[in-house]
């Protein structure tokens, strides 16, 4: 009996080795293959080879036939520069993809860079029915750089070049949708604060911006004294200081005469009495302080006060937002419509008062997108109030962890400018890898799916070697007997 169970584990045991054996040869053979079909599928988290679905569906709707030149000389290319431009003239039947070398052909860069440096890794986008429509695309346009805190040397952080690309394709097919003009007379966070480009946008939102056809212009309303006869919009991106009254009277002016503004409030602004007053007279009420949310699924990790609302199956971030409220007196002229709003769980904080919930919070259902409609002599005009200085900051308008605020921005943007068009909305690709992103929520059931089922898979697999123990003792001592 002992020899026949020897022998049984014996061939069990060298089973198991034969199939561990098996599967270590295939696994070999599948990574080999993979390797050697690498330049065919894109295997990284990031997704940095492969096109985001807005440029296929936004190249697709193109009628215009498109000539991609791609510059650069033998052996110098860039992959991620070469594979998105080449991903993108494959989308579309009537779009051309050609390599040129400007060792080789340099009358032909020079028809579209006159008298400028050629750079290896450029792009010139051009207009196949009027090749008078061009854009050169330099390549140091299409990388992202960012400065090392280590050793304050600027670093390869990520690549545009899908986004120029596009913004090229829009520049030399399509005409302006709306005019769209920019206050900068106050510090907003929406523009550059930098001395070079001091009130200038970032240049993350110009991109989207041109990416879906908008002009962009600039208006100081204290020396204007009134919004421009040809501005459509009016983006008021959170100033740092307040309106004067004659900038205020500009601006409801400009609502008077159906024009549409887009305001983000600065947090501490509480204290801005004239656009307080403006609000005011919409019915809107702001008295300051920070909004936070008690459900974890609507937060960011462990922070209460970094609220997510859902777009389109994904996260828009609303980073420390403050309390609006509806019920103030307005004309009945005026409707207000939250198009965004926490859960109904959500609680107000004191700005110096932490984050915590505790007994006597105002508790409720506040909005964080709030739209203004107002009515004056056949003209309605419309503003759009964002609840967080920060919506329109580069930290949520960049990269795909990001894309829904921009797509929620733009959204809005088309319904002021009533068009339809689908939001283009192109993250950029990372040459790094990005770090994930989780809810409380979503960290915990990593944390049961990495941790607590495999304990209870060994758990389970003890208990079976237990067992079976067990019962080759039982079957020794009988055989023995």
């Amino acid at each position: 009996m002992n020899k026949e169970i020897r022998s049984r584990k014996f061939r069990g045991g060298a089973y198991a080795t034969a199939i561990s054996f098996l599967v270590i040869l295939v696994l070999i053979g599948v990574n080999l293959i993979s390797s050697s079909l690498f330049k065919r599928f894109d295997v990284t988290s990031t997704r940095k080879y492969s096109l985001n679905d807005d440029t296929v569906k936004f190249v697709k709707s193109i009628d215009t036939p498109i000539d991609i030149y791609y510059v650069t000389a033998e052996g110098e290319e860039d992959l991620i520069i070469k594979t998105g431009a080449e991903q993108i003239a494959a989308a579309n039947d009537k779009f051309t993809f050609t390599v040129k070398d400007p060792i080789q052909y340099p009358q032909f860069v020079y028809r579209y860079n006159k008298m400028q440096d050629i750079t290896n890794n450029s792009i010139i986008v051009v207009n196949g029915d009027d090749p008078d429509r061009y854009v050169y695309i330099d390549s140091d346009q299409m990388k992202i750089y960012s400065v090392n805190t280590q050793t304050y040397q600027q670093e390869l952080y990520g690549y545009d070049a899908e986004v120029e690309i596009a913004k090229a394709i829009v520049e030399v097919t399509q005409e302006k949708r709306a005019t769209i003009y920019v206050t900068t007379n106050h510090k907003e966070w929406i523009a550059s604060l930098d001395s070079e480009n001091a009130g200038q946008l970032t240049e993350t939102v110009t991109d989207l911006l041109k990416l879906n056809a908008f002009k962009v212009k600039y208006c100081n309303l204290q020396t204007t004294g009134a919004v421009p006869d040809d501005c459509d919009i009016l983006l008021i991106g959170s100033p740092q200081t307040d309106f004067s009254a004659d900038e205020v009277a500009a601006v409801e002016d400009f609502m008077t005469k159906g024009g549409t503004v887009f305001l983000s409030v600065y947090m501490d602004s509480n204290s801005f009495t004239n656009i307080q007053a403006m609000l005011t007279y919409y019915g809107v009420r702001y008295e300051g302080g920070i909004l936070c949310e008690d459900d974890p699924a609507h937060t960011v990790g462990d922070n209460k006060a970094y609220i997510l609302s859902d777009y389109e199956g994904q996260s828009v971030e609303w980073p420390f937002a403050v309390p609006f409220y509806t019920d103030g007196v307005s004309r009945n002229t005026t409707t207000k419509t939250a198009l965004v709003s926490t859960t109904k769980g959500a609680y107000r904080k004191a700005t110096d008062a932490g984050y915590e919930k505790l007994p006597g919070d105002e508790t409720g259902e506040f909005p964080l997108l709030l739209k203004v409609e107002d009515t004056f002599e056949g003209n309605t005009g419309t503003m759009y109030i964002f609840a967080t200085t920060y919506f329109f900051s580069d930290l949520f308008m960049t990269g795909s962890a990001s894309v829904k605020n921009r797509a929620q921005f733009v959204d809005c943007l088309n319904e002021a400018a009533g068009t339809t068009e689908d939001v283009l909305s192109i993250p950029d690709t990372t040459a790094l890898e990005e770090a994930l992103r989780m809810t409380t929520s979503q960290r915990n059931r990593v944390a049961i799916a990495s941790f607590l089922l495999p304990v209870l898979i060994l758990f389970a697999g003890v208990v079976v070697i237990l067992r079976r123990r067990v019962e080759h003792v039982t079957v020794t001592e009988k055989g023995d007997e």
